[in-house]
């Protein structure tokens, strides 16, 4: 199988493992916090506290995409808000309206510059650099041997923070439907009238070079995720043996 194909599947697996292992993680965090406190206000707070830096992040990329772009925005808000339902929200930024390309753009901001900053928050903290001498298939036990140092624990915490907040929400996908006909529809009209540019190899080694970037970003987070998520699994089953409580979670 070419290069190519493989490092596209690489980054499909890795992203689809990664959102599937934050959707658990949220509710069984919150469930954690439940059955320790019983109360819902706090358990909001709580999940708050613990990703703010990357909720930061998040609504930091919408304002800035959004001034880059030209499109009016608000002052960010920060805080948990509960919506309808039992859903939370975080933090927001209002974004004026615009035309679903520049709304895209904003929408995927915090999940492109989450991304940078996980690589450079395990380039700063451990030395982990997804390049040819060293493969993310090695980072594992470059990984073991970083968990040693005293100041482990904060960039392991900055980057469960940093990528547990980077996906884009419900809203932030609004206008991905219609940018994505709308590409589809210009890439086969030029496909028709020019086919396939001269310098492909160049464009698809580049490519390449920058689904491995992502890849790397998403493996490394799904690997701290899986820990946390088996420590508050951990957890949980302890406060039940101990207290004969437990959370119902609904689908």
């Amino acid at each position: 199988m070419p290069t190519y194909w493989t490092v596209v599947l690489w980054t499909a697996a890795a992203l689809a493992l990664m959102w599937l292992l934050q959707e658990q993680l949220h509710r069984h965090m919150q469930g954690l916090v439940l059955l320790l406190t019983g109360d819902d206000r706090v358990v909001a707070v709580v999940h708050f506290l613990l990703l703010l830096p990357g909720i930061v992040v998040h609504e930091l990329s919408h304002w800035l995409a959004a001034r880059l772009l030209g499109v009016r925005c608000g002052p960010i808000s920060l805080g948990p808000q509960r919506k309808r339902g039992q859903q939370i929200r975080f933090g927001s930024v209002q974004i004026g309206r615009t035309d679903a390309f520049r709304e895209s753009l904003i929408g995927v901001a915090p999940l492109v510059i989450g991304t940078a900053l996980v690589l450079a928050l395990a380039r700063w903290g451990f030395g982990l650099v997804p390049t040819a001498e060293l493969r993310p298939a090695l980072w594992p036990a470059r990984l073991l041997r970083c968990l040693q140092a005293s100041d482990a624990w904060l960039w392991v915490y900055l980057i469960f923070a940093v990528a547990n907040a980077m996906l884009p929400s419900a809203s932030d996908r609004r206008a991905w439907r219609v940018f994505g006909l709308y590409l589809a529809l210009v890439l086969a009209v030029a496909y028709a009238l020019i086919g396939i540019p001269r310098g492909s190899e160049a464009y698809l080694a580049w490519g390449a070079r920058a689904l491995a970037y992502l890849a790397a970003a998403f493996s490394l987070t799904a690997a701290i995720d899986i820990g946390a998520l088996a420590v508050i699994l951990l957890g949980e089953w302890l406060i039940g043996l101990l207290t004969g409580r437990r959370v119902e979670y609904r689908a």
